[in-house]
Parts: C-alpha cells; structure tokens; sequence
C-alpha cells in the first residue's frame, strides 16, 4: 500500500513568499539540456537519391542514431543523462521520486541502485501500467525493487518502491516525466522534467531536459509537492486526480511565480492549451517540435495565426510522418491523421522539416529512434519571448485524459537557449522533404 504524507510543508511565511520570479529565490540554478546525440555516419549500401534528384551517401549525421551511439553521447557535458547520475551521486541526495511512462534505462536504474545500497538513499519509482504487459518492459523496473540497502549508518533501511499508474477511471497514460530529489528537505529541493523517458530519451532520442534547483518555499517546489502526493495516492481515475490537484494547489500560501508556470493534466490541460492559443495571438515567430501532433485546438488556433498572416509558424517532426506520406500508411509511431494536419497548415504557409531517424524494419519496427521533443516557442514583436514544454505529445488526450506535467516558461536565458536549439535543429539536423531520399532506406 502507497504510504500517505501529509502535506504540511506546503506552508510557510517567509522573505521569499513574496518573491515574483523563480529566479528570486535562493537556491536557484536552471539547466536546460538537450541530448543532441553524438553519432557515427550511416551510409547506405546502395544508390539512393533525394527528392530533388541529388545523390545520398548516407542518412544526416548525428540525426540518424543507434543504441551504440548511446556511450558517447551519454559522455557529453551537457548530457542530460551525465547531469541525472551527477544529480543521483550527489551526496546530498537523500531521497528520489520519479515518475516515467516507461523505465528502460539499464545505466540509471544501476546508479539508483547504488545510491540505494551504498548511502541508503530512498528511491520511489512510477510507471504506466501498461508496462506490465511485457517482462521486457518492466525489467529495470524489477531490478531495481530488489536493490537492497548495505550501509544504513543506523538509520532505518530505505527500500525502493515501484509501482504502476494509468489507464483507469476514466484517465489512460501515466505519461509524467519528473525526477524529485529531496521533495521534503527543508533548504533546497532538486526538480527535473523532460520530453524523455527514462529510456534512450536520455541519450539518442532527440530530447530536451530541464533540471532546476530551487527553494522548497517556492510556489514551484510546492505545486509539484502536489504532483506527486497526486500520483502516488490520487491516480485511481480521472476525476479524483483532478480534485486532489486544484485543491492542494489552492491551499499553497505563496503566490505562483511570474515566469514559469506550472499545468498538470487531468485537471489543468484547458489552462495549459489556453497558455499556448494566447500566446500564438501575441507571436511573430511560432517554433514548434513535435513528435505525435494532431491536437485541434492548437491547429485551429495556428491556422488562424497563418491566416491573419502576422505570424511565421515553422515545425521539425520525426521524418515518420513524412514517411507516412509516402506509404500512405502510418509509420513508426506517427499516423496519417497527423500527416494531415501538417500538409493542412503547410497549404496556409507553415513551412516543415523532418529529423530523420532510426528504425529497425521499415514497417514493422521493434526498436525505433525518435524526434521526441514536443515545444512550441514563442517570439513576441519585441524579440522576447517564451517557451512550451514538457511530458506531453501535442494531442487531444495529453491535454485531457493522459497524467501529463507541462511548463510555460518565460525565463530569457531558457528562451534564448531553445531559440539556439531550434537553428541547430532547422540549419544543421532536419531536412525538407525535397532533401529527404524518393524510399525509405535503411543503411
């Protein structure tokens, strides 16, 4: 049985209760990483030709990856996988809650394990029930229940607990990304939140991260205090999730911060879309990463900014909606619904490039590569701006019915790094469809 804690420590008066900005309070330290992983080139095996009849010797570097990529990419400096294990060895780090659709990865359930072994640290894991379908799916999960504690200097042994969310009472995935540490320390909690999975999204899918060290008297600390008192002791449907989400949050005593917000799903997903619609009105520039995009009212609101033709909208998509376009048939894990909403918005001046990506058998994939980031960036008339993200797809049920953590963020060194991002992805990683080959090849 989840064990209840009582929320007293969303309660507190203080210097820092007035703050507007998270940047106000003390601690504050804000990374935002993106795997971009590091890859070797992949060349084809026979003539390939791009759509406009040039001559391919092989898929994009550093686009195009596989799981043997993952050592180097995973050894980067600003790898966000680098910057988990650092957050995992950290001495301070006395106690961790995470929450994933899936957990795969074998390296950071190894690292958990440690901290559990060696400095008794407590470990409380959640995934998508749907994980327990398939042996494979939940082995690092299973193994990672059975690390024991070997030096507890004392204290009472903290053994890790697992357990499986979602898909009943009317809410379907368990779909959060976050990393907590400390969630109940009394100086400085440590929050991640990410487009990944605690899979290859740390290291070969194209991702992005985010891992903030704030003060647990921030409005920000608390609301996901909420979060996972919601997850852990709410998620039995849709409904309770939702009224344990509004109430905690309403019973926080310090008011929200100015420049990053804070939307979690059931519950919050019409604010969340209302964020996104107010903000493509007042935009010049839309910037948009998808992997699944099919959401209506983010289509309709785009359209209407096309139309009005104040607003530039630019997307980078996984090529397997491209690719579905070609076979006339979902591809991956993309479908033809999505390719119609992009051809829909392209026809009204949406210009799109695709990262292409890896996949083990063209119509049948086991094992696939992704452009998972899902963000919209937002460019106001006076070059400021801010930026959408976080667990979920750009669809109707990651609004609605999906457990989903989303951030509207408004922080200008966390703009100018997506704004950063993003000419990498458009310049140097994605390509046009007149760029892409005339079949899908794999090298």
């Amino acid at each position: 049985m989840r064990s209840f804690i009582v929320l007293l420590v969303l309660v507190f008066i203080s210097f820092n209760a007035n703050a507007k900005s998270i940047t106000e309070f003390t601690p504050f330290k804000y990374d935002v990483l993106f795997t971009n992983p590091v890859c070797k080139t992949y060349y084809y095996d026979e003539n390939v030709v791009s759509n406009d009849g040039e001559k391919l010797k092989s898929k994009t570097k550093d686009a195009y990856c596989k799981s043997s990529d993952s050592s180097k990419s995973r050894a980067q400096k600003t790898s966000p996988h680098r910057k988990l294990k650092e957050w995992i060895k950290d001495p301070k780090t006395k106690e961790i809650f995470l929450a994933y659709l899936s957990f795969s990865n074998g390296d950071i359930q190894k690292a958990l394990c440690n901290a559990i072994k060696y400095r008794n640290v407590k470990v409380t894991l959640v995934i998508d029930s749907n994980n327990e379908e398939d042996a494979n799916r939940m082995h690092q999960a299973r193994a990672l229940e059975k690390c024991r504690p070997k030096n507890t200097n004392g204290e009472e042994p903290n053994y890790p607990e697992v357990y499986t969310s979602g898909n009943t009472g009317g809410a379907k995935y368990a779909h959060n990304k976050v990393f907590f540490v400390n969630p109940f320390d009394s100086k400085e909690v440590r929050i991640g939140f990410s487009s990944g999975n605690m899979s290859s999204g740390t290291t070969t899918h194209h991702e992005n991260w985010h891992f903030i060290t704030t003060s647990p008297e921030s409005y920000f600390a608390k609301a996901h205090l909420c979060l996972r008192e919601g997850i852990l002791n709410h998620d039995s449907s849709k409904k309770e999730f939702t009224k344990f989400i509004a109430s905690c949050k309403k019973k926080i005593q310090v008011s929200e911060e100015s420049d990053i917000k804070t939307f979690f799903v059931p519950g919050e997903g019409h604010r969340a879309m209302e964020a996104i619609t107010d903000s493509i009105k007042k935009s010049k520039m839309v910037d948009m990463a998808a992997h699944r995009f099919s959401n209506t009212k983010l289509i309709k609101a785009l359209s209407s900014a096309l139309k009005s033709k104040k607003t530039k909208v630019r997307l980078v998509a996984d090529d397997d909606i491209y690719w579905s376009s070609v076979y006339r048939r979902g591809m991956g894990r993309n479908s033809l619904t999505e390719l119609g909403k992009v051809k829909g918005l392209e026809r009204l001046g949406m210009k799109t490039k695709y990262i292409e990506t890896y996949m083990d058998d063209v119509f049948e994939p086991k094992s696939l590569q992704l452009q998972h980031n899902k963000f919209l960036i937002f460019t106001f008339k006076k070059d400021n701006g801010a930026v959408f993200t976080g667990a979920g797809n750009l669809t109707s049920s990651a609004f609605s019915v999906n457990y989903e953590n989303f951030y509207y963020i408004s922080i200008p060194e966390v703009f100018q790094a997506y704004q950063e991002q993003y000419k990498h992805f458009w310049n140097e990683l994605a390509k046009s469809s007149s760029d892409l080959p005339t079949e899908l090849v794999l090298p």
